[in-house]
C-alpha cells in the first residue's frame, strides 16, 4: 500500500481531534478523550485507506468514515454504559457510593424499611433508562460499600418513585410517576410488594397499569404516598409540568374497598389546582395549624415565565371533608423572577409556635418566609446570605441538627449551571447559626463536597443534586446524608448515582 506521507496529513482535523482531548481533560469529559483519539485515527486511517481516489471523493469519504466511527464511539458509550469515580479532592465528608448501576439520570429518592429488618432501604428511579431499583440497607459493617440492590420495574421517562403501602398489606409498594416527554405515554402506576420476606425478589414485585385518570394528563414529575382523606390507606399525591395538558397538583383516591385497592380504575383522581405551573417539590406541613396537613410548593421550573413565579400554599380543607375533593384554596407566600426551575422548599417551624416557617434558596440567599399565623397575614421575607462559594443555582434544602449542638441547620445543595459547575463553588453545604435566634443571628458556611469542576453537554447535563434525606447509616451517633446526583454522567458514564457522605462530628 503506498502511505501518504505525515506531511500530507493535514493538521486542522487534527488539531480537532487534540481539541476534543484537551477539552475532555478540562471538563472532567473523560469519554470526550476517547473520542479525540478516534478522530485523530479516523482522519489518519482515511489517508492510509483510500490514498488512491480522486481529491473530490476524498474528503467526501473522510467525512463519512468519521462520523460513522464518532457515530459508533457515541452508541457504544451509552450501550455499553459504566461508572467512573467522582473527584476524591472535592470530598470534604467521606462520600460512599450506595448504588451506581450505570443507568443515567437518578431523580428520585425515597427512605422506607422495604425488608423488615429494621433499617431504611431507598428506591431510586433512573428516567433515562426507566428503572425502578430498591438498595438494601447492607448492614452497619458493610455500609461504607456498595448495597445490594434489585431491579423492580421499568417504563420510559421514569419521573419520580416514592414508598407507600397504596392496599394496606402492610408491604411495602412504590408509586411511579412517568412522563409524557420522548413521545412517551405519562400515567402513575404502581409496583405492589411482596412480602418483606420476598422483598429481595425482583419477580416478586408486581407492576399495575397505569391509572386512567393520569394517563395524558401532562408531563408528571413528583409523587408521594400519603393519606388525605384520613380512611387509613395510602393516597397519591402527584404534580407535574406541562402546558398541552398541564399536569398541575393532583391528589388520587385510593378505593375504600380493600378488594378494589389491586383495580386500578378505582383510583380516582382529584384536581389540587389543574393550572399550577410546575408541581415539583411540595411539601407536606400544618401551615395553619389547624391540625390536618397543607401543601406547599413553588411552581418554578424551566418553562414556567418569570411573571409566573410564585411560591404558594394549598390549605386542606379538612380530612375526610368532601371539599378535599375539589381544588383547594390557594394562597401566594411570595412572588418574584429570581427563580430558576424546580427549586425546593422545606418546613420548618424555627420559631416554636405551631406555624411553619417556609424556607428555600436561591442563586444569592436563603429564604426564610416568616409565618404570620393568620390566614390574611403578610409572609415577612427574611433574606439570609450566602457566602460566595454558594452563590449558584440551587435545589435542594433540608433543616435538621447536623453537628448536634441542639440547633436545627441549613442544609443546601446545589445544580450545575447549563452543563458548568466550577471547583470553586460548594455542590453541598450546611449553615449553623451562631447566636440563638435563627432570623436575626449571623450564619456560617460549612462545605460537605465542592464541585467536580464537570461541563456537561448542554445544559441539561452535569453535576446536579436532587434529593437528601438523613440517617445514622453507620450508627455512630450522628445524622449521615443519603443523597442522589440527578445528570452527572458523560456519554454513557456515571460518576454518582445514589450515595452518602459520613458525617465527621462524631468520629
Amino acid at each position: 500500500m503506498n502511505l501518504r506521507k505525515i506531511k500530507d496529513v493535514k493538521i486542522i482535523p487534527m488539531l480537532f481531534a487534540l481539541a476534543f482531548v484537551i477539552f475532555g481533560i478540562i471538563a472532567k469529559q473523560y469519554t470526550f478523550i476517547f473520542l479525540g483519539i478516534y478522530a485523530g485515527l479516523c482522519f489518519a486511517l482515511t489517508y492510509i485507506l483510500i490514498p488512491r481516489l480522486r481529491e473530490k471523493y476524498r474528503k467526501s469519504m473522510q467525512l463519512v468514515f468519521i462520523l460513522s466511527i464518532l457515530t459508533a464511539g457515541i452508541l457504544f458509550g451509552f450501550l455499553a454504559r459504566g461508572t467512573l469515580p467522582p473527584r476524591a479532592e472535592s470530598q470534604v465528608w467521606s462520600l460512599h457510593q450506595i448504588d451506581n448501576p450505570g443507568y443515567l439520570i437518578p431523580n428520585g429518592l425515597d427512605p422506607a424499611d422495604v425488608n423488615g429488618d429494621g433499617y431504611n432501604d431507598y428506591v431510586t428511579n433512573y428516567e433515562w433508562d426507566g428503572k425502578i431499583r430498591i438498595a438494601f440497607y447492607p448492614g452497619v459493617s458493610d455500609v461504607a460499600e456498595s448495597w445490594p440492590a434489585i431491579t423492580v420495574g421499568s417504563i420510559p421517562n421514569a419521573e419520580n418513585a416514592a414508598f407507600g403501602d397504596f392496599d394496606n398489606d402492610t408491604n411495602i409498594d412504590i408509586v411511579v410517576a412517568h412522563g409524557s416527554e420522548l413521545a412517551k405515554q405519562s400515567g402513575v402506576f404502581i409496583i405492589w410488594g411482596p412480602e418483606s420476606s420476598n422483598a429481595m425478589d425482583p419477580t416478586a414485585w408486581i407492576e399495575s397499569n397505569d391509572i386512567p385518570g393520569t394517563v395524558e394528563a401532562g408531563q408528571l414529575h413528583c409523587a408521594e404516598g400519603k393519606d388525605i382523606n384520613g380512611d387509613g390507606v395510602d393516597d397519591i399525591v402527584v404534580g407535574g409540568r406541562g402546558k398541552d395538558p398541564k399536569a398541575g397538583l393532583k391528589w388520587i383516591e385510593a378505593p375504600f374497598n380493600p378488594s378494589e385497592r389491586r383495580d386500578m380504575t378505582k383510583w380516582v383522581v382529584h384536581d389540587i389546582d389543574a393550572e399550577l405551573e410546575s408541581g415539583h417539590g411540595f411539601e407536606f406541613g400544618d401551615i395553619d395549624n389547624d391540625g390536618d396537613d397543607d401543601i406547599a410548593v413553588c411552581n418554578s421550573d424551566w418553562d414556567t415565565k418569570d411573571e409566573d413565579e410564585m411560591l404558594v400554599w394549598y390549605k386542606n380543607p379538612g380530612t375526610g371533608a368532601s371539599e378535599q375533593e375539589e381544588p383547594w384554596e390557594k394562597r401566594i407566600i411570595y412572588q418574584g423572577p429570581e427563580f430558576y426551575s424546580k427549586e425546593q422548599i422545606t418546613l420548618h417551624d424555627y420559631s416554636g409556635d405551631g406555624y411553619p416557617e417556609v424556607i428555600m434558596q436561591v442563586v444569592d440567599y436563603i429564604y426564610y418566609f416568616k409565618n404570620p399565623g393568620i390566614l390574611e397575614g403578610s409572609w415577612t421575607l427574611i433574606k439570609i446570605p450566602k457566602p460566595e462559594e454558594t452563590k449558584w443555582r440551587a435545589r435542594p434544602i433540608k433543616i435538621v441538627d447536623i453537628n448536634n449542638d441542639g440547633k436545627d441547620d441549613i442544609i443546601g445543595m446545589l445544580i450545575h449551571h447549563d452543563g458548568y459547575f466550577p471547583t470553586s463553588k460548594a455542590a453541598v453545604f450546611w449553615m449553623e447559626y451562631t447566636g440563638s435566634d435563627p432570623e436575626t443571628s449571623s450564619w456560617e458556611t460549612h462545605v460537605i463536597k465542592w464541585a467536580d469542576g464537570f461541563f456537561g453537554i448542554g445544559k441539561y447535563n452535569g453535576e446536579k443534586w436532587d434529593q437528601c434525606v438523613f440517617e445514622d447509616l453507620d450508627e455512630d451517633g450522628d445524622l449521615d446524608i443519603v443523597a442522589n446526583c440527578e445528570e452527572y454522567h458523560s456519554l454513557g458514564f456515571v460518576y454518582l448515582s445514589v450515595l452518602w457522605f459520613e458525617n465527621p462530628t462524631i468520629m
